[in-house]
């Protein structure tokens, strides 16, 4: 069985855009699908995905590290708070009897589900407070074999992160690439993923109001995993 890298991450946080991206440039011609039919979305409406998923054996969790299964080859993408939960908003990704609510309201609201969308649970705290603990979380692990990449810093330097993942996890890739310069890289253009939003950086900024950001930030503690380039 190959050793393939796992991806963690907050739902909504690039993890489509990055299996698509090793799948293309680490893992060209594998099978990497779910043989087979799979689940995706909000508990309450779960929405099946009767030709599979392609990239799906890339896929660790959406969990807290706590809950999730850990490998010896490891990535944890996180993106701006403010993108994922716009990207959850428009895919409708929340309790079926939410339908109709505003982005505003939507912001405000406890969530029911923790860690990842498709797992039921009452909880006290809104979409942001669980963005940040998710992120904060996992960003505080101290483990060799995980690497953190940002999913802004996929989108605008995929060499880059190219030679981040290589230095990491395939070393004689990352020697050739420095002897003989990287070749070919697929940057992932097109959109992916399940029921994919417009992935431009800075899209988010269509929905929030100046009161909605005002809460955002009264939410977390810090600005420190928002991205304000």
């Amino acid at each position: 069985m190959n050793n393939y890298i796992k991806i963690f991450s907050h739902p909504r946080s690039g993890t489509h855009f990055l299996e698509a991206f090793l799948a293309k440039n680490f893992y060209d011609g594998d099978d990497l699908s779910s043989n087979g039919p799979i689940y995706f979305g909000h508990w309450s409406n779960k929405i099946l995905l009767e030709g599979g998923e392609p990239y799906h054996k890339l896929f660790g969790s959406h969990f807290f590290p706590e809950d999730s299964k850990f490998t010896n080859k490891m990535i944890y993408i996180y993106r701006d708070g403010r993108a994922v939960i716009a990207s959850i908003y428009n895919s409708k990704f929340y309790n079926k009897d939410w339908e109709g609510l505003s982005f505003s309201e939507f912001l405000r609201k406890d969530i029911d589900w923790y860690g990842g969308l498709g797992q039921k649970k009452q909880t006290k705290m809104n979409i942001v407070e669980h963005w940040f603990q998710h992120t904060d979380t996992w960003l505080n692990v101290v483990n060799n074999n995980l690497l953190f990449i940002r999913f802004e810093d996929l989108k605008e330097h995929p060499d880059k992160i190219y030679l981040d993942i290589c230095r990491k996890f395939y070393p004689k890739k990352f020697l050739k690439a420095k002897l003989f310069g990287i070749q070919n890289i697929n940057p992932i253009a097109k959109k992916v993923g399940l029921a994919p939003n417009k992935a431009t950086i800075h899209s988010w900024k269509d929905l929030y109001t100046l009161n909605d950001l005002d809460f955002f930030y009264d939410q977390i503690p810090s600005k420190k995993y928002l991205y304000e380039k």
